[in-house]
């Protein structure tokens, strides 16, 4: 076929970028199709990726887009892609179909498509999301420092994890005095949280909670319990489910661990499914910018090698 793609990648961000730089410099070309759907668009500044701390996600985007773009051998296609499925020509190449209906054929896949996250089910949670409610103090706790009192939502996914409760709850001390367990009414959790932290410092607040709203002040929460009490915490963690963004990997027959990312191999995440490769927040339990584009590069590195020269 004349115009088939050494690879086709499938996510714009910072795995599908990185995937791209990679390939660009093993002399592959690429496609990398953008659905202009980002996780980050609630917190766009970056962290723990040196150099661009505190940089606009959007911006770095359109830088390394620009950069991808002068190589002359990657092209971007700003387009949801619906479809995936082999070819039955010699190659075993791959055929992609987009939103717009737009065909196209490559020898091998990097699926880059992110996560969306499954909020619980908790009053007024979503309006303090990463504004008061963070999923990780590696990356937002630092502007935190020095509150009085934080809480941990040990609910939904946190609640089937509770000895990382623990490590969070370990985290969130580091910026503040004291550090509230919430088990939001789950007497079970209650018990064995009691247990973990019997000789810590940390509390465990066993009534449900009513309503989360933002406080004033900074990152602060109110938390209102159903038996009347309010809290004010300098700022709350939690790690809601996700699940992964679209159709591909049912399409594709992938292997899914049990948190629900694509299963792949390590240190270049192939998946299941021979040609097809995964990185970034789709097929990683770390979901942050620089974990992303190490993904990418081992992605890139990974199909490189099974692709042969092009000179």
């Amino acid at each position: 076929m004349s115009d088939m793609t050494d690879v086709l990648i499938i996510g714009g961000g910072y795995a599908g970028l990185a995937a791209a730089s990679t390939l660009y410099r093993s002399t592959h070309s690429t496609i990398v199709f953008d659905s202009g759907k980002f996780r980050d668009q609630r917190a766009p500044d970056i962290r723990l990726l040196p150099g661009f701390e505190g940089s606009n996600s959007a911006d770095y985007r359109a830088t390394a887009r620009a950069e991808l773009e002068r190589t002359g051998i990657c092209v971007f296609v700003n387009a949801e892609v619906t479809s995936i499925a082999k070819t039955q020509d010699p190659e075993e190449s791959w055929k992609i179909t987009t939103a717009s209906g737009g065909q196209f054929y490559g020898r091998k896949i990097v699926l880059a498509t992110g996560t969306d996250e499954v909020y619980p089910d908790i009053d007024g949670y979503l309006d303090c999301w990463v504004t008061g409610i963070f999923p990780c103090m590696f990356q937002f706790g630092y502007e935190q420092r020095g509150c009085s009192s934080a809480g941990i939502l040990v609910v939904d996914k946190l609640a089937t994890v509770l000895p990382q409760v623990v490590k969070l709850a370990g985290d969130a001390r580091k910026f503040s005095h004291t550090v509230v367990l919430y088990s939001n009414g789950d007497e079970t959790v209650t018990n064995q949280l009691r247990q973990l932290t019997r000789e810590t410092e940390f509390h465990v607040e066993p009534c449900r909670i009513h309503h989360l709203s933002k406080g004033s002040e900074g990152a602060e929460v109110m938390v209102e319990l159903e038996d009347g009490r309010c809290r004010t915490e300098g700022f709350l963690v939690h790690q809601p489910w996700t699940r992964l963004q679209g159709s591909l990997p049912s399409q594709l027959g992938l292997a899914i661990t049990p948190m629900g990312d694509i299963q792949v191999q390590h240190p270049f995440p192939a998946t299941s499914v021979p040609g097809v490769y995964a990185a970034g927040d789709c097929a990683s339990p770390f979901k942050n910018a620089s974990m992303a584009i190490a993904a990418g590069v081992c992605a890139g590195n990974g199909v490189a090698r099974e692709l042969s020269a092009r000179l």
